[in-house]
Formats: C-alpha cells, structure tokens, sequence
C-alpha cells in the first residue's frame, strides 16, 4: 500500500479511527442513545445530552478543572469537567485524539457540564480454558539489542540454555521441555543508525551481522518451538505504526529459519487457542507522562489504560508516527487474552478483565540515554504464560 501523507489521508484514517470506536461505545448498555458531539442541541439551557466525540484539545487549569474539546466530523463541543474528586480524576485520565462517550448538560449548543465519561473500554471476560493435562507454554520476551555493548550475552545464553533444557532444576526443565512458543515483541538487534552517536555503543556495527548472530542464537533452539517475532523501533523496518515484518534483505538468515514466523506490529495471533495481540509498545513513552498513576517502572499499568482505551497509540503527534492508513489498524479489537508489549524495558505482569496484561522488560543493561533519563531497566526477567491456566511465572536469568 502506497500512502502519501496528504490531508485528505489523515482526514480518512482519523474518520475511520472515530467510527471504529463509536461502534465500540454504543455496544454498552450505558451508551445506547447516545448522539455526536455536533448533535449536541443548541441553545437548550442544562438539556441533559450524552454524546460521543475524538478529543480534539485538552486545557487543565490549577483549580483541578479540565477543559476539553470533543469533535466529530461536522462540528466541535467544548466541555468542562469540574465539581467532585471523581470527575476530575476522570478528566485527567483523558488523552487527545482518544474516543469517548461524554455525559453532562448544555449551557449553550456548544458548550457542556461534563457528569461522566465512558471509555470503550473491554468487557469483563469470563475465560475457562479446556481442562488439559499436556500444558503448553509461551515464553514472551523482547529488546534482546544484540549488536550492543550492553546486550547481556551471558544471561541470553543461560536463558537459550534453559529453553534447550541444560538446566539441574527438574521443574524448569519440565516447562522448558513443554514450551512451545517464544515470542519476540520488537528490538531483536540494536540496530544502527537509530539514534546519534549510536556507533559509539555498538560491539557489532553491521546490521546484517546483527540479524546473522541473531539467527545463530536462535537456531540453538529445539525446532519443536515456533518462534514469533515482531519488529521494534530498532529493528530494520518502517518507522511508523502499524509496521509490516522487519525487511526479509537484511533478516534473511531467519526468515530462511522454518520454525519462525516474521509478523508485523500489531499483529493478532492465535496459540493453542489462546490469542495475543503484540505490540512493541512504543506508544508508552507518549501515554505514560499524561496518564495519572502510571509510571516507567509499571508499564504494565499504562498498558491496561491502552485496553480501556481500545487503541495501541491514541496519541498523534508525539514520539510514535502514525501512518494514515484508510483503516485504523491499531484499533485493539477483537479483545485479546494476552496483551504484550515491550520497548520499555522494564518487566511486568497485570490482570485486566480477564485479559492478561504482559511487558516482557529486556537482554540490555541500562544505556547512556536510560541513564540521563532516570529510568533503571529490569533486565533478564522473563514471563512464562501457561496457556492452559493462563499462570504467569517470572523466570530470572541474570
């Protein structure tokens, strides 16, 4: 698909993205009936409306008010959130160009008095899984940065050890020899060019000897495990989300490799009856800074403010580019039972509605840049999910 960046392109991709999770709001039971933002009736003095629109602009003003404007494709409405704890909690949890449902009263036709918000959010899901006695594991994992000086070989190499099963501990080597899936959510290598100066803090400078050593690591593994992997900001592939797989010229020693499949980010997979939705997480440097309560060392939690959100990158404009797409393809449905992420480099595990919330942390000491920015990585850590029960284990290799 040739996309050329023009108004009319950003005009159809946003206009899908609002229609999109406009069906998802109206599918609750507390949204039926409601009109758009240019719906809104005008010149009614507090008429009670409830009325669904993009947050096109947010103002938040030292007393706690939050003012915002909610849009559609025929007009705008601006909407003040103030009064009680609960609504201004709401209103800073808000993040622009996000779809949501605004309950309130008109002061004109195009102002509101916001009562409550709703986020598409996904339902609460009862899942049983198939009583089984052959468990069958997926070891999620990412930003191994192999090419780089702080890339952890030997931790990596214990890890690939115990996934062949030279390890003394019987239980390990029970799950090791169950393992059916490794998933790879984005930065298999460090990449080059990515950053300035980045050749300063390479051990491997060629791209191409990055994914060949890449290859050689994983064709130590059991041919019996399928190894998904996804492309990340540092892996040779397009810029902007959605991403197609890494470029098969430069990865050519793994695509050659029959036990792995080369998706692209999102991707929707199904393992042993149990789907994930991968992403490489960029979008969690735009979203955490604004989103109340979440943090770089619980990306976990931001994760599951992306699925009450129902959209991997809400945010336009900021560090994650965004290609204008007729379909906005990174609209989070259908509801996954896992959700896993990486590129922060911190681990972490969260259960939200039955959906299992996973960021897989990375093989990389903390870098110059993490350093300067105060965020302390949570290397070598990997998550292990029982896709039978669905049970997380936390295995540590450094």
């Amino acid at each position: 698909m040739t996309i050329k960046g023009k108004a009319s392109d950003f005009r159809d991709y946003f206009r899908d993205r609002l229609e999109s999770l406009s069906s998802i709001l109206r599918s609750r039971a507390d949204v039926s009936g409601a009109t758009t933002a240019s719906q809104v009736p005008d010149g009614l003095k507090w008429h009670k409306v409830k009325f669904i629109g993009m947050v096109n602009s947010k103002k938040e003003f030292r007393d706690g008010t939050v003012v915002v404007e909610l849009e559609d494709e025929e007009g705008l409405v601006k909407v003040t959130f103030r009064g009680d704890e609960a609504i201004k909690k709401k209103a800073a949890r808000l993040l622009v160009d996000e779809v949501v449902c605004v309950l309130g009263a008109t002061r004109n036709g195009s102002s509101v008095i916001a009562e409550d918000v709703i986020w598409p959010d996904i339902p609460y899901l009862s899942r049983t899984p198939a009583p089984s006695s052959d468990h069958a594991y997926a070891v999620l994992t990412s930003d191994v940065h192999i090419g780089s000086k702080t890339f952890l070989r030997d931790d990596f190499e214990r890890f690939l050890g115990w996934l062949r099963g030279e390890t003394d501990e019987p239980r390990l080597n029970e799950i090791a020899n169950k393992t059916k899936y490794l998933v790879i959510a984005g930065d298999l290598v460090d990449g080059v060019g990515i950053y300035p100066n980045q050749e300063e803090e390479l051990e491997v400078a060629d791209l191409y000897d990055q994914y060949r050593i890449a290859a050689e690591y994983l064709s130590t593994l059991p041919d019996r495990i399928k190894i998904i992997i996804i492309p990340g900001n540092h892996d040779a592939c397009r810029p902007t989300l959605p991403t197609p797989p890494i470029y098969s010229d430069y990865a050519a020693p793994l695509y050659s490799m029959r036990n792995v499949l080369m998706l692209g980010d999102p991707s929707f997979v199904n393992l042993s009856g149990a789907t994930f939705l991968l992403t490489h997480g960029r979008s969690l440097d735009d979203v955490i800074p604004f989103l109340p309560d979440c943090n770089f060392r619980e990306p976990q939690r931001a994760m599951v403010e992306l699925l009450k959100s129902r959209h991997i990158a809400p945010i336009y404009g900021e560090k994650t580019p965004l290609a204008p797409e007729p379909k906005d393809r990174l609209v989070i449905d259908p509801v996954p039972d896992i959700f896993h992420a990486g590129h922060v480099h911190v681990e972490g595990v969260a259960e939200y509605r039955g959906v299992l919330v996973v960021n897989s942390g990375t093989w990389q000491s903390q870098t110059k840049y993490q350093l300067s920015a105060g965020i302390a990585p949570k290397p070598s850590v990997v998550p292990v999910v029982d896709l039978t029960t669905m049970k997380t284990y936390e295995l540590n290799f450094s």
